[in-house]
């Protein structure tokens, strides 16, 4: 870090450290999160019937706009960083993130339709060769849920073996008070390390009764990183701009019904970015990239006031994801030991465009039954299907080539039906069967080959997918509960398995088999009165058949289907919470495994935890504290990956919400990240660590 960044540091700490200090009787009343909003205690609404998450029959974690805010995060994959059994794979860079959750995940494989991830609802998909597979803003959304493992397959589409990753954005009533006509937030925010900062404003109003309106704009920009040895972390400086627009109405005699739209754009454009963004692979040249990211979606909802048969909800939306390359250098491979020169050639073409072009539709109902006087029943049923153009065309200046052998072109038809139950019986047991049927359609039409001839293959391959599950969960007593289930899920081919190399290839399905037990403990005034203690532990073994694990063997992108492949782990969250002193545990352990080999699959995370200690002095709304992040070594990996060493990340935190005088309404936050300076690698990162990093953010709310 450079004298100027800390000379920066010190100054802009020191104005925090006075504002914290400044007026600080003002407060006259709490702002401060109480023990509900502790991790197993948020609402978890993507899993099923509204519930808090200790009490969902598997494993679930919720950051509400609050714990998002805490993180300040600098792009998408902070977010997931201290959640356990998730982990940001792939490199720091804004356009290299990706996702693994529970050891399912690379960076150079299209493992995206093993990790499904919605925006609103709307599936968001992207894969291309050493790229990320996710583009947005964290200050976008309000709430963002992880659901581990493939029971989650049964309401979001077969194949999530992974999981499932849900992200809410923000609504006008998240800045609007009953009576209010308009509302909303400005905020700015600076990071040290990179010498980043945001801007954001958003305004809400509601002009006339039962019309919400938002209009929110965010630019975010930095420069290169620094790891612990102060390097600069290639291709870590960007700049952003992003933007989302709703609007609700409601109306009906019982204001039980609305209809809703929304538009969300995420873009950057960046020159001479390293083609590779994943592995730093110089080899590959250099070029100059505009990335866009478009979700629009109209919808309609019926609560159906007192007709407990219905609660309905329907959507369409259009997704568009696209990367534009342009001045492409020209590619070095090294084909013959040294010291024969190498081989340069554009195997991606002068110019090129990779797209994901997808047209949606979903609906879906919620009935409730009144059994008897103990038991309750609600059924969801609803229907999905999209359809999606994969395009990506390359200017070899005298034609333009369709696609390649690595990344076909090509379309891809998905329709789904699904069912699931919840039987609660008062409240102490809970029986959630469920059923989902996929029906796929991948056609791959014609190409143009390397010599500028046009090839007609014109061919489909179809699948059906089954995706059922049974989960349940027994409260022995007020404090004490065990939960279990078993899923089932099968994934349909992705375009990359159906077409590679120029072949068309005979595949089959994955299966995945996912078994989980666990225990819930909740004590309410245990040391003292007023205290809270909530424990989850999830115990989990997924067997797949049919492994598609896609490697760089050094000259490309090859693929093995592995038989047999076994994932197993633990994970573990507990919450502590009074009125001033609180903390929250979070811990995975997972291991992978070739089932034939008996060798160890690649991308598995270390062994980490992360634990969090506060607290609140609530006369003055002030909320401190601090948070470890220990990973161990890894050196159960697979062929192709390297041993990683363990490391502990040392990180503070404060935010001051006062509610009268000159600073009322608003809040100051003040982290500093890696307050050591640690050098480190994650296990699943291609790249250095983030080095110490002082960030400061400021938002006021009107």
């Amino acid at each position: 870090m450079g004298l100027t960044n800390i000379g920066n540091s010190r100054l802009m700490g020191g104005v925090a450290l006075w504002i914290l200090t400044f007026n600080h009787g003002a407060a006259a009343q709490d702002v401060l999160p109480d023990a509900a909003a502790t991790p197993l205690q948020r609402i978890v609404v993507g899993a099923g019937i509204e519930k808090v998450a200790i009490d969902t029959p598997q494993a679930v974690t919720v950051l509400d706009q609050e714990a998002i805010d805490d993180l300040q995060p600098r792009t998408i994959g902070d977010i997931f960083r201290e959640i356990p059994g998730i982990t940001p794979i792939g490199s720091n860079s804004v356009l290299g993130e990706s996702l693994n959750i529970r050891g399912i995940g690379e960076a150079l494989s299209g493992d995206e339709t093993r990790i499904i991830i919605q925006v609103d609802g709307v599936n968001k998909f992207f894969e291309q060769y050493r790229m990320g597979s996710f583009f947005s803003d964290p200050e976008l959304y309000k709430q963002v849920e992880v659901l581990r493992g493939p029971a989650s397959s049964t309401l979001y589409g077969s194949g999530a073996m992974g999981g499932v990753v849900t992200f809410t954005t923000k609504d006008a009533s998240d800045f609007l008070d009953p009576g209010d006509l308009i509302g909303g937030r400005l905020k700015t925010s600076w990071d040290s390390n990179g010498n980043g900062w945001l801007g954001s404003a958003i305004v809400a109003a509601e002009p006339v009764k039962n019309l919400e309106l938002l209009g929110a704009l965010n630019y975010r920009q930095s420069q290169d990183m620094t790891d612990g040895h102060g390097d600069k972390i290639d291709d870590t400086d960007f700049s952003s701009i992003n933007g989302l627009v709703k609007a609700r109405y409601t109306f009906g005699a019982n204001e039980d019904q609305s209809v809703f739209a929304s538009y969300q754009n995420w873009s950057s454009d960046e020159d001479n970015q390293n083609y590779d963004q994943v592995a730093w692979g110089t080899s590959f040249g250099d070029v100059d990239r505009t990335v866009t990211d478009q979700t629009a979606i109209i919808g309609y909802e019926n609560a159906f006031t007192g007709n407990d048969l219905f609660d309905v909800k329907a959507q369409v939306s259009w997704s568009d994801t696209r990367v534009e390359q342009n001045n492409q250098d020209e590619i070095c491979q090294q084909f013959a030991p040294p010291p024969a020169p190498p081989t340069c050639y554009y195997p991606f073409g002068y110019n090129a465009e990779y797209s994901y072009e997808t047209w949606q539709g979903k609906a879906d109902n919620v009935s409730t039954f009144q059994l008897s006087d103990t038991w309750m029943a609600y059924l969801t049923t609803g229907v999905d299907g999209q359809f999606q153009e994969r395009r990506n065309p390359r200017d070899f200046g005298t034609y333009v080539r369709s696609g390649s052998g690595s990344h076909p072109e090509g379309d891809t038809k998905n329709v789904g039906t699904y069912a699931q139950a919840e039987f609660v019986w008062n409240d102490r047991i809970t029986l959630i069967p469920g059923m989902r049927i996929d029906y796929s359609n991948v056609h791959v039409g014609s190409y143009v080959d390397s010599t500028g001839s046009t090839v007609d293959l014109n061919e489909d391959k179809t699948k059906i997918g089954y995706s059922p599950k049974l989960a349940a969960m027994i409260k022995m007593s007020d404090w004490f509960g065990v939960f279990g289930s078993i899923a089932h899920t099968e994934r349909l081919p992705s375009l990359d398995e159906v077409f590679s190399n120029y072949t068309v290839n005979a595949i089959e399905k994955e299966q995945s088999n996912n078994f989980e037990a666990g225990i819930t403990v909740s004590f309410d005034d245990l040391v003292k009165d007023g205290d809270a203690f909530r424990l989850k532990g999830t115990a989990f073994r997924n067997n797949v058949t049919n492994y598609y694990a896609s490697y760089w063997d050094g000259t490309s992108v090859v693929t093995e289907v592995i038989p047999k492949a076994r994932y197993q782990g633990l994970e573990l969250e507990a919450s502590y919470w009074t009125p001033g002193v609180y903390g929250s545990l979070g811990a995975s352990l997972i291991r992978g495994e070739n089932a034939n080999t008996g060798g160890y699959m690649n991308a598995v995370p270390a062994d980490n935890a992360f634990l969090k200690v506060g607290y609140v002095h609530r006369p003055w709304n002030l909320d401190f504290g601090w948070k470890g992040d220990f990973h161990a070594s890894q050196d159960r990996v697979g062929d192709d990956e390297d041993k990683t060493a363990g490391y502990v990340l040392h990180n503070l935190y404060a935010s001051w919400k006062p509610t009268e005088g000159h600073f009322a309404d608003s809040e100051l936050r003040f982290n500093v990240d890696n307050i050591f300076d640690k050098s480190y690698r994650s296990h699943l990162s291609n790249d250095e660590g983030v080095g110490r990093s002082f960030k400061l953010s400021f938002a006021k709310t009107f």
